[in-house]
């Protein structure tokens, strides 16, 4: 959590007419778990990685009234978040070209997106905010089991929205992490990578079903309590856990971890994978994840904007990484 703590206070946010604090870049938070059997002298070390991402949302200027630099920034918000739709459908579609280089956010996701990664895109329903009460609203959207539509008639152009799995608005974060998060981890934590990302508009509840309070935890810190409760109890494993807390501002990726890294390139190694000279932060307990996430919170892009007084200017991803091998081998890394 320290770690988290301290990528957040660098992260990119700013007032709009929809959020006093809009996030105005997307944002990655990486977790590296490296475990070992405890039992053996020699053997592989086991490594996976968990990526925590929460995207600005997306934005309509006849509601954000953004001008200048906030337009500039809705505009790459929106773009890269159009890319993310297309590669998508074409997934989904099983296109033989797959467009992740059409944008540094697709880039990056492009190993959790393709090959064998499986996807689930889970409805998650905010309750009513103060201004939609005042304006004699009392709900926004209908649900039945795994679909929703607009609850309000007059607005309704007859489209029904089909989810793996909908959250009614009296749902907590706790419901969403047990439901759909939690099977996530159990795989991370066998060695499989899992990525869990928040999508929707400015002022949806995007940040807020990731960070959470203090009455409602958000995924990041549950998912947290989860890793290390799972790292306590096995006894007959080592682990290293490591994470990293970039940001995407304006198709520019800036590390949340450390300031003075900007502007990363990203490559690819002879096997195709994606890498980012990202910092990774060695973490042991709970404090530590979430101290990172606040320090790089506290530079990433938010603006205040008509629908959000805090609405992300970028996208983030919080990256966790995962290193496991038996307690008596000895630590000769694969990945």
């Amino acid at each position: 959590m320290e770690n988290m703590m301290q990528g957040n206070k660098i992260r990119r946010v700013a007032a709009t007419r929809m959020n006093e604090r809009s996030s105005r870049s997307h944002t990655i938070f990486r977790i590296i778990l490296e475990s070992k059997d405890a039992n053996q002298k020699d053997g592989p070390v086991h490594i996976s990685y968990l990526n925590l991402m929460d995207l600005a949302g997306s934005e309509r200027v006849s509601l954000t009234k953004a001008a200048g630099e906030r337009l500039k920034e809705g505009a790459n918000i929106n773009k890269s978040l159009s890319v993310l739709g297309n590669v998508i459908r074409q997934l989904s579609e099983g296109k033989e070209f797959i467009s992740y280089r059409d944008s540094k956010l697709t880039r990056l996701l492009s190993q959790a997106l393709g090959g064998n990664a499986k996807s689930l895109i889970i409805g998650n329903i905010r309750p009513m905010i103060h201004r939609e009460v005042a304006d004699g609203l009392e709900r926004l959207w209908n649900v039945r089991v795994n679909c929703i539509w607009e609850a309000d008639e007059s607005s309704r152009h007859g489209e029904v929205y089909i989810f793996d799995h909908v959250f009614k608005q009296e749902c907590t974060n706790s419901d969403v992490y047990g439901s759909v998060v939690k099977p996530l981890v159990d795989s991370f934590m066998e060695g499989f990578n899992a990525t869990i990302f928040a999508y929707g508009q400015t002022s949806s509840g995007k940040t807020h079903t990731i960070l959470g309070n203090k009455t409602d935890p958000g995924l990041f810190q549950l998912v947290s309590n989860q890793l290390f409760q799972h790292v306590a109890d096995q006894v007959d494993k080592r682990y290293l856990i490591r994470c990293s807390y970039i940001e995407i501002y304006n198709e520019k990726i800036n590390d949340l971890l450390d300031k003075s890294n900007q502007g990363l390139t990203i490559r690819e190694d002879i096997k195709g994978n994606v890498l980012l000279d990202a910092r990774e932060a060695v973490v042991d307990n709970v404090d530590k994840v979430m101290e990172n996430m606040m320090q790089g919170n506290k530079i990433r892009r938010v603006a205040a904007t008509r629908m959000n007084e805090r609405s992300s200017r970028s996208h983030t991803i919080f990256r966790i990484i995962l290193e496991s091998k038996d307690a008596n081998q000895k630590m000769d890394l694969y990945i």
